[in-house]
């Protein structure tokens, strides 16, 4: 009988430590965030997106990205998508900065999930910062959309609520309903897109919008996930672009080859945030936050990211005052932490000391 109470007392123990280590590994307070650190022309594009007045079912951004189009790459990771006739390499001649987005209309039947929605019902925003030499920057691409859709083309105009104006084009066709709009006595031109004929009112909606409220700051989900990453970018840093993914997106690209087994289900965040950089030697270095519902998902995915790299031979780092990891592998140095709901990996070439990627770590705001 001694000998069962003894081995109760060491379960009982065992539990209470195990309760104190998941409850210390999973308690979070969040620390009082600030803007991130992007470029102010990307950023001042953040509050021209519109708002969608639809009370009973609104569209909702669900993805942004900001890019340089000075550096555009022949491909994008952008899941935003441009209208007919117009790409990356003609919005590079015209253009500096793109920070685009895609709103998802709610599920038009009651028991439909909004990853049941179809990608050619979302609709598609992108707001560019025009170069100043070129004032005919919008009429050029209400042309181009114009001639790849065989659309019509009319004259239109808004006034914000704010007072700014905004004028262009409205081309509609039977395969996509698309507004080009330049805003008066600045270098906005607003891409309004939306590729399925059934969301025309939204798009049409969206666009009597432009330029009211704050913008994406208007909502929590975008704003929130944004504002975890870096507030100040490191020195010798130049961050190159910023973009926001929801759990049905990468789910969605994910098991793009078929169904997602529904072992990895649990691991996919509610929201990732990504971050890329560039250094003075043109080498990349980029930035994933992956924010779950919970401390506990988090930890419970952080346990098996540790896992996994403690076999390939990591090594223990501190980083925003939590225990980290890190590894070489293939001339990248790759560090990883969790705090609280957050799961962060880093990369940078591991020719650069381990302080500056440290230095990037713990400039996270989580």
């Amino acid at each position: 009988m001694l000998g069962c109470l003894i081995f109760i007392g060491l379960i009982v123990v065992s539990i209470g430590a195990g309760g104190i280590y998941i409850w210390r590994a999973t308690t979070y307070t969040p620390p009082v965030r600030k803007a991130p650190d992007i470029p102010e022309r990307a950023s001042g594009t953040l509050i021209e997106f519109p708002v969608d007045t639809e009370k009973s079912a609104p569209a909702r951004p669900t993805s942004v990205q900001t890019e340089s189009l000075t550096n555009a790459k022949a491909t994008s990771s952008s899941p935003a998508k441009l209208p007919p006739g117009v790409d990356r390499s003609r919005l590079s001649k015209g253009a500096t900065t793109m920070t685009s987005a895609t709103y998802r209309p709610p599920p038009r039947t009651q028991n439909a999930t909004p990853s049941s929605t179809s990608t050619n019902e979302e609709i598609y925003i992108c707001v560019l910062t025009a170069m100043p030499n070129e004032p005919n920057f919008g009429d050029d691409l209400a042309k181009l959309v114009t001639g790849a859709t065989s659309g019509q083309k009319k004259s239109w105009g808004v006034k914000s609520k704010k007072g700014p104006e905004y004028k262009g084009w409205q081309i509609s066709s039977p395969q996509a309903s698309v507004y080009v709009l330049t805003k008066q006595s600045d270098n906005i031109v607003i891409l309004i897109y939306g590729p399925d004929p059934s969301t025309k009112d939204v798009v049409d909606r969206l666009a009597l919008n432009v330029g009211d409220g704050e913008g994406l700051n208007d909502y929590p989900e975008v704003k929130e996930s944004l504002w975890t990453l870096p507030a100040a970018t490191p020195t010798e840093l130049t961050l190159l672009e910023i973009s926001t993914l929801t759990g049905t997106q990468i789910e969605n690209s994910v098991g793009s080859g078929g169904d997602l087994p529904s072992q990895m289900r649990p691991f996919i965040p509610d929201r990732m945030s990504a971050a890329r950089y560039t250094d003075s030697g043109r080498q990349e270095w980029v930035a994933l936050n992956l924010e779950y519902g919970s401390s506990f998902q988090a930890w419970r995915t952080w346990l098996l990211a540790r896992g996994a790299l403690g076999l390939s031979g990591a090594q223990s780092t501190t980083v925003r005052d939590v225990n980290g990891l890190y590894v070489e592998q293939e001339g990248k140095r790759i560090l990883v932490f969790q705090k609280g709901p957050y799961l962060i990996f880093l990369s940078g070439p591991s020719s650069s000391p381990l302080d500056r990627i440290v230095a990037l770590g713990n400039q996270f705001q989580v």
